[in-house]
């Protein structure tokens, strides 16, 4: 059996071999030469999460934030950005979930609820990543109408005075009283839709607060709280974390919760963050076959790489630098993700052909690691990625 190989290493399985591996009509791959020998890898544009940042603005100024180190533009992304967004979307048959999110705040952006709608009309689940303080009632209205599927609060803090610590210029009442005429909103129209959930960024100033966790999640009838740690883009930041690199601590874990939803009745659980640096290292992005898109129509493949901006890993600090496979003003999402450098890469990450540079005697001395590159694998290198070792995590 011959098959011919272009100038790009792709190549075209005949149909037998296609049907055999399942591979879909078409039956391109791209044809990797490595040490171990050839990897063929499918060309599909099986994405099934994209994560969507509409805007890199913000109306609070938390102390966790990346606004505090970073030199990029706040901007919103423009109705033409984000109609090839969308055209983009059509065209992914395996989509499932698309979250507007990222390192903004999604409410300060003047059109986000008729984009909401727009993705909504694709048929897929939409999840709203938000700080909870600018969600009014007519805004709350809106949600349920559209049909959203879950809104993610961010609360770093159960007590108010640490929650105005570390989220200045916000007031938890507020995002509570927000939170609450949501769910009576839905209880009015009868729709168990957005289930609410809460995100929490543990700190050394607020990791008391994680046992009443249960109860507030109760009160605002949220079925999930995600902990995360904090990335450190400061120095006070970095002497907040409670993950260490060799010992074992572990965090009070919030007990589960009853609440009812649509007439059902469900458990609320907390889900912990990983505590210490260890040998698994697994990219939940590449393995749940997620991109990001930036505000400009750039396309990561990870909230990691979708930015530029400094942080600390152990008293090391790194510098890392937006790495994009391309622009949907160029090139459709579909044709981004097949492209040859995109398969490559996530290939790359999927093995984690990658140096633990945590465990490397030089990791003091290093200069190479400064840049977020490698000594060997691909660069620029996930090695020092804190969301693969599940110690920063996101919806």
């Amino acid at each position: 059996m011959r098959m011919r190989v272009d100038s790009d290493g792709r190549m075209v399985l005949p149909e037998g071999v296609r049907r055999r591996y399942g591979l879909e009509a078409g039956g391109v791959v791209l044809l990797q030469e490595t040490e171990a020998g050839l990897l063929l890898h499918p060309l599909r544009p099986d994405v099934r999460k994209v994560y969507l940042e509409i805007t890199t603005r913000c109306n609070l100024t938390c102390r966790t934030c990346i606004r505090n180190v970073w030199g990029e533009p706040l901007e919103d992304m423009t109705d033409d950005t984000f109609e090839r967004v969308r055209a983009g979307l059509q065209e992914l048959p395996h989509l499932q979930e698309v979250c507007f999110g990222g390192y903004g705040e999604p409410w300060v952006h003047p059109r986000v609820l008729e984009y909401l709608a727009a993705i909504k009309t694709l048929g897929v689940r939409v999840t709203v990543s938000t700080n909870g303080t600018l969600l009014d009632e007519e805004r709350a209205r809106e949600l349920v109408a559209i049909g959203v599927d879950v809104l993610s609060i961010s609360v770093d803090g159960v007590r108010p005075e640490v929650f105005a610590e570390i989220r200045p210029g916000a007031d938890l009442r507020t995002v509570v009283a927000n939170v609450k005429a949501l769910n009576r909103i839905k209880r009015e129209r009868g729709r168990a839709l957005p289930r609410v959930q809460l995100e929490f960024v543990v700190l050394k100033r607020n990791v008391a607060d994680l046992p009443a966790l249960s109860e507030l999640a109760q009160q605002l009838e949220a079925n999930r709280v995600l902990v995360t740690h904090v990335l450190p883009h400061t120095p006070e930041m970095a002497a907040e974390a409670l993950y260490r690199r060799d010992e074992t601590p572990s965090l009070p874990l919030p007990p589960g919760w009853a609440l009812e939803s649509g007439g059902w009745l469900l458990w609320g659980i907390a889900e912990l963050p990983r505590m210490n640096w260890g040998a698994e290292r697994r990219c939940r992005f590449v393995t749940g076959q997620a991109l990001v898109v930036g505000w400009d129509g750039g396309v990561s493949p990870c909230y990691a790489l979708s930015h530029t901006y400094p942080y600390y890993i152990f008293g090391r600090q790194k510098n890392v630098t937006r790495y994009t496979f391309g622009n949907v003003h160029q090139h459709t999402l579909a044709d981004i993700w097949t492209s040859n450098e995109y398969v490559r890469f996530r290939a790359e990450v999927r093995r984690f052909n990658f140096p633990s540079c945590v465990d490397c005697h030089l990791r003091d001395t290093c200069d190479i690691t400064e840049a977020n590159n490698g000594c060997w694998g691909w660069s620029p290198s996930c090695a020092d990625c804190l969301w693969a070792q599940n110690i920063v995590r996101c919806p």
